[in-house]
């Protein structure tokens, strides 16, 4: 009640992520403001605006801050790591419709590109209306894994993509991508 565009909340075990998702008609939002939409450095977990849970998109992005204090995704290129993969390889996300269970596929590091580079973009990874189409998304990503889940995806399922700063590179992107599972 306190704020209309909460669409969810993103959990995972043993983390310090454990926050409400929002999503609103433009990305630029929450990057500034919290859940009391009250200015603040830390933003908000935020769901791209392009994205429907209603009648669920093929790929649902949530992006969030990299803050130094852990805060946010300020923890989430921990994930560089094989062994704390394995330790947290599940993640909880709810929407205000369903509840959600994502086993952890992909790892990997991209950058924002310019309009013009011919490349895979994984932030216009939204909706997929092809096995052909979506078959190519996952082998962009297996390529670009830092390391071998031993998770695949098919056409049909559902995935979800965590996406933060990456400061290894200019523009830099720490990506986590995850398929849904049935409980």
């Amino acid at each position: 009640n306190m704020n209309k565009k909460l669409i969810g909340w993103l959990k995972i075990d043993d983390t310090i992520i454990d926050y409400p998702v929002m999503q609103t008609l433009d990305n630029e939002y929450y990057l500034e403001h919290n859940i009391n939409q009250e200015k603040d450095r830390n933003g908000a977990l935020f769901l791209d605006k392009d994205c429907d849970v209603l009648k669920p998109s093929t790929n649902l992005i949530i992006y969030g801050h990299h803050m130094k204090s852990g805060r946010m995704f300020g923890n989430l290129d921990d994930y560089a790591s094989e062994n704390y993969y394995k330790k947290h390889s599940i993640i909880q996300f709810d929407t205000i419709y369903e509840k959600g269970t994502y086993e952890i596929m992909y790892v990997f590091r991209s950058k924002v590109y310019s309009e013009a580079e011919v490349v895979f973009k994984y932030y216009q990874f939204i909706e997929c209306y092809s096995e052909q189409e979506f078959d190519s998304y996952m082998k962009e990503m297996a390529a670009m894994s830092l390391y071998d889940t031993g998770v695949t995806a098919k056409y049909g399922d559902r995935l979800l993509t965590l996406s933060t700063c990456d400061s290894s590179e200019e523009n830099g992107r720490f990506v986590v991508v995850a398929k849904r599972v049935e409980e």
